[in-house]
């Protein structure tokens, strides 16, 4: 592989690792009274009110765990790279 295809590996690896940890965003984990969005950290959660059926849920993000997924994620692809480089 040429040293200008991985350099286009290195912008896309950081924008596929954000949108891999927004989608796990999507899936969620019922815990004592929320629930819980994000894998493998949850970086998002949502509060269960059950006084009120139709209100919105109240919902806070942890932007810490967000980056630390997204980290994760992007060490994952990074690690894909190296190992396909060392071999090719």
């Amino acid at each position: 592989m040429k040293p200008r295809h991985l350099s286009a590996l290195y912008f896309v690896i950081p924008l596929l690792a954000v949108l891999t940890t927004w989608t796990t965003g999507l899936w969620g984990h019922v815990g004592s009274g929320t629930t819980e969005y994000g894998l493998p950290l949850p970086w998002k959660t949502e509060q269960i009110v059950p006084t009120c059926n139709m209100c919105p849920l109240p919902t806070s993000y942890n932007w810490g765990l967000f980056i630390v997924d997204a980290a994760f994620y992007a060490a994952i692809g990074y690690v894909i790279v190296l190992i396909y480089a060392r071999r090719v």
